[in-house]
């Protein structure tokens, strides 16, 4: 799908059933999650994201962090137990206006609405942590790829960067082939979404690596991460380089 056609899907799902498209529990289908039970999830999730990443980068400053894809803000509030100033960002501009609504900290945790194919609402070297899960699978690897340099931009010198990707999407099944019919209503409704639709896309390790070396980031660590089924996902862990001293340069 075009980013644009994403929006719209992500829009839709926002209105049908917000909770359950940002986690897909299937017991939790037709808006049966509850608002305490669905952020006490993000709250365990990014405690124990946290702890992983300050084993490996104690220096991790407090002072700002971005959570890419924050749906209705489940990891975004849960983050401000940790920094000073967290802003959250996502596509759709109804799920931007309910984790506006369900934001329980105030000015501190701020939430941001773009459909761009870049940050560029952002200068660089801004935040302490950039953070993202379940999100880049949702968009074409090219987005993807683009949104992945953007973390170290955005990031500020020294700054830590930790996200989710999977690396082998899940076959798709079907137990017949599409009609003609068929066809035409999937044509239709990806850029008119009548039934919204989550897209599954990867990137190989490789590759995921090879881009955030080229934007300016160090890899320290890549970690099996969510793996569920037929999907191979993993955890990257990188930090932004340092830009060398003149005095280092001319050396």
């Amino acid at each position: 799908m075009r980013l644009w056609q994403t929006k719209r899907h992500w829009e839709t799902w926002a209105r049908v059933d917000p909770f359950w498209a940002v986690l897909t529990s299937p017991e939790k289908s037709g808006n049966r999650w509850r608002d305490e039970e669905f952020f006490a999830t993000g709250r365990a999730t990014v405690e124990a994201d946290l702890a992983c990443v300050k084993e490996v980068c104690p220096f991790l400053g407090d002072h700002r962090a971005l959570d890419f894809g924050c749906g209705v803000g489940r990891l975004t509030q849960a983050l401000a137990s940790h920094f000073r100033e967290v802003v959250g960002i996502d596509i759709s501009k109804e799920m931007v206006r309910l984790a506006v609504k369900l934001n329980l900290h105030g000015d501190r945790v701020k939430f941001v609405q773009n459909s761009g194919a870049d940050l560029s609402l952002f200068s660089s070297d801004q935040f302490d942590f950039v953070y993202s899960l379940i999100t880049l699978q949702h968009m074409d690897r090219a987005y993807a790829r683009k949104y992945i340099a953007e973390f170290v931009r955005v990031a500020a010198a020294g700054g830590v960067i930790f996200f989710q990707m999977p690396a082998i999407k899940p076959p798709l099944s079907r137990s017949q082939p599409l009609t003609f019919g068929r066809r035409l209503w999937h044509l239709v409704n990806r850029s008119f979404p009548m039934k919204p639709v989550m897209e599954m896309h990867a990137l190989l390790r490789e590759e995921v690596v090879g881009v955030l070396q080229a934007a300016g980031a160090e890899v320290l660590k890549v970690v099996p991460y969510g793996a569920a089924g037929d999907i191979a996902s993993f955890g990257y862990l990188a930090v932004k380089r340092r830009p060398l001293s003149a005095s280092a340069s001319l050396s």
